[in-house]
C-alpha cells in the first residue's frame, strides 16, 4: 500500500509544471472557437496553420497547431486576425499536464503585418 502511495505521489510531482516555455511560431489563424465541455468550464481555443500560401487561398500544412487561449484581450485579437488574414507569431508554453484545456498555452501575440 506504501508503494502505491509514493507511485501515485511522484506521478504527481512528475507532472507538475513545464515541459517546454517560450516556445515561438509563425502562422495564419484558421479557427478561434469556444469549447463547452462537459465536465469543465468553457474555455477558447485557436487553430493555427503553420504552412502559410503567400498570395493564394487556404493552406498547405497538414500541422496545424492548436493552443489555448488565456484571456478575452488575446482571443479578440486572434479573430481579427483571423479575419483580416494576418499572420500572427505566437509565443507558448507546454505544460506537462492540464485537465480539460490544450497543454499548449499561449503567452504572447504579435501581429505580422
Amino acid at each position: 500500500m506504501k508503494s502505491i502511495f509514493i507511485l501515485c505521489m511522484l506521478m504527481v510531482l512528475t507532472s507538475c509544471g513545464y515541459s517546454s516555455k517560450d516556445n515561438e511560431v509563425i502562422g495564419q489563424v484558421k479557427k478561434v472557437q469556444n469549447e463547452n465541455p462537459i465536465l469543465c468550464d468553457e474555455w477558447i481555443s485557436v487553430d493555427i496553420s503553420l504552412g502559410v500560401m503567400r498570395g493564394g487561398v487556404g493552406s498547405m500544412s497538414t500541422q496545424d497547431l492548436w493552443l489555448y487561449v488565456a484571456n478575452a484581450e488575446q482571443s479578440k485579437l486572434l479573430r481579427d486576425s483571423a479575419t483580416n488574414g494576418n499572420l500572427v507569431k505566437i509565443t507558448f508554453s507546454d505544460k506537462r499536464f492540464t485537465w480539460c484545456v490544450y497543454k499548449r498555452m499561449i503567452t504572447k501575440i504579435e501581429v505580422i503585418k
